[in-house]
């Protein structure tokens, strides 16, 4: 079999593309990724149609190359500020033989679709947290049970419609048609999560260059997200203005030198910065560096900490939270973030898939790898069930390619 699976996440800070393999219902093989400084992208979202255009072609272009093949659809993330989630509920009589099927599934969704929405906002997913059969409620997979009548209690996410029309618009601009927007906690969760932590509660903060995706899963389903309008971006900022150096040189100095908890810093280190105004580095206290970064993380854990109380989900959170994105990696951040919670925190990278490079296996991958893990997953259900509804060209062949493997 060699259908192939697309994600491109595109983000503040760069573009990233992965082309997968399909293997069977389980399992995906990486064949080619490309990467593209992401111009054009401000804080999650297209600011410059044209440079975020090229971007997405650059790092599309790579993939392509090292996979050896071209593709024409793709899984593409979405976040931003302009995200939103509100609750909704939607309920419809079962179907032929009083048995669940994919096509009810279908249709309890796209009733609780069925909420007032500004003219300028639209629907982008609509996630279930939990399902009822008749007076069976809390079940999390209905496919196949016996009744009359399915409800759904849902999340439905959307966007801002220029946000959106915005970023079809640079990848269908390259030929690409879009298989499904995904958002990206989603796909993060989906890359860094244990089914463990998902059932008992847990929270993924993924840190992006100009945001932070907050979701919650509980009961191994999204009960809330939000996007922070603060990422990694503001603590290289923050470093910067400190003191007074280039920001690309704050951004080298917050990596390889940078923490977020300043009393693991012996006050005697010191680091060279490039800074404005000089021919010659300056040399700066490191322990300076990380009183400014600890300043700046200390309000990121804060505001989630905001966010989750504000939930109302805070006590059903046993698990912690699960720090992925490019500035997961700052050192200390983890510890800190378990001084102000009180929680388990861990640091979460992408896991299974096999050939899955070096490169790729970082938490500020999880997005792209997540996607993957999305696109698998929702194909070979609709395989597993044998639905037809809606079935997206990609489905069909592996529709295909099962029926040439059975006996005449």
């Amino acid at each position: 079999m060699a259908d192939i699976i697309c994600a491109i996440d595109v983000g503040t800070t760069k573009v990233t593309a992965i082309i997968a393999e399909v293997v069977d219902a389980e399992t995906l093989h990486v064949v080619g990724f490309g990467r593209a400084p992401s111009d054009g992208m401000t804080k999650g979202v297209v600011t410059n149609v044209a440079a975020a255009t090229a971007a997405i072609g650059q790092a599309v272009e790579e993939a392509e190359h090292a996979a050896d093949r071209s593709i024409g659809r793709a899984y593409v993330g979405i976040a931003g500020s302009h995200i939103d989630a509100q609750p909704s509920r939607g309920a419809v009589p079962i179907g032929r033989n009083r048995v669940v099927t994919l096509d009810d599934v279908s249709r309890v969704k796209e009733a609780a679709r069925a909420v007032a929405l500004p003219h300028n906002r639209e629907i982008i997913h609509v996630v279930a947290r939990s399902y009822a059969v008749d007076e069976q409620e809390d079940l999390q997979d209905p496919l196949g049970m016996h009744g009359f009548r399915l409800s759904v209690d849902a999340q439905v996410i959307t966007g801002a419609t220029g946000a959106v029309r915005n970023l079809l618009s640079c990848v269908q601009t390259h030929g690409i048609e879009i298989e499904e927007l995904v958002l990206e906690p989603l796909a993060s969760g989906e890359a860094v999560l244990t089914d463990a932590e998902r059932d008992m509660g847990v929270v993924v903060v993924d840190i992006g260059g100009g945001t932070t995706d907050v979701a919650m899963f509980i009961k191994g389903s999204l009960w809330h997200t939000v996007v922070l309008d603060v990422g990694g971006q503001h603590l290289t900022h923050d470093l910067a203005v400190g003191l007074g150096a280039p920001f690309e040189a704050a951004e080298q100095l917050k990596v390889r030198y940078g923490s977020a908890l300043a009393d693991r810093i012996a006050p005697d280190q010191e680091v060279n910065v490039e800074v404005f105004g000089e021919t010659e580095p300056r040399v700066v206290s490191r322990l300076l560096v990380a009183e400014i970064l600890e300043a700046r993380a200390e309000e990121m854990v804060n505001l989630i900490l905001r966010e989750i109380k504000r939930s109302g989900y805070d006590g059903l959170i046993p698990a912690g939270l699960v720090f992925t994105g490019g500035t997961a990696r700052l050192a200390g951040l983890r510890d800190l973030a378990r001084q102000m919670t009180h929680l388990p925190v861990r640091i979460g990278a992408p896991v299974g898939i096999t050939g899955l490079p070096d490169e790729l296996r970082t938490p500020d991958n999880a997005t792209g790898v997540g996607m993957l893990k999305w696109a698998l997953r929702g194909q070979w259900v609709a395989v597993e069930y044998g639905e037809r509804r809606q079935r997206s060209p990609f489905m069909e062949r592996i529709m295909r390619w099962l029926q040439n493997l059975l006996p005449d």
